[in-house]
């Protein structure tokens, strides 16, 4: 499978809440790492999704949002992932973070310049990436 998204993590299916026709899927990738997707009930059907089976989540880079003290902070997204700036490579207008996530995971963001300053995102800096569950897409090999 190749995809334009920047982030594709390879995980295994472990609940499935379903409500009117949307599907909250939660899934464990590396190291135990949680990520939430939401997807309609036509698409779990059409990617036979089941607790235990295999599938990437793929959340464009765009989509994430960084932060750096969140404490004592309660957020309506779903994916909260704390981890340390990795790199930061400097663009014209964006900067893309590439956070590690647990020793497990990469996972990049684009902000802007200006939102880079102000948080001063460098290697080493602690730092949470946040998704909403509605950002993730997921696949499956055919």
């Amino acid at each position: 499978m190749k995809s334009s998204a920047r982030n594709q993590l390879a995980g295994t299916v472990t609940h499935i809440e379903q409500s009117n026709g949307s599907c909250l899927v939660t899934l464990a990738s590396a190291g135990g790492v949680e990520i939430h997707a939401q997807i309609s009930s036509f698409s779990l059907k059409r990617l036979k999704l089941s607790v235990g089976s295999p599938v990437i989540a793929m959340i464009k880079a765009a989509s994430v949002v960084l932060a750096t003290d969140l404490a004592p902070m309660t957020l309506s997204a779903e994916n909260c992932l704390h981890g340390t700036v990795k790199r930061v490579e400097q663009g014209s207008v964006n900067n893309v973070v590439t956070l590690d996530i647990n020793n497990e995971i990469n996972l990049c963001a684009t902000i802007t310049l200006y939102s880079s300053e102000t948080l001063a995102l460098e290697p080493d800096r602690p730092a949470t990436a946040v998704f909403n569950a509605n950002q993730v897409m997921l696949g499956v090999l055919i």
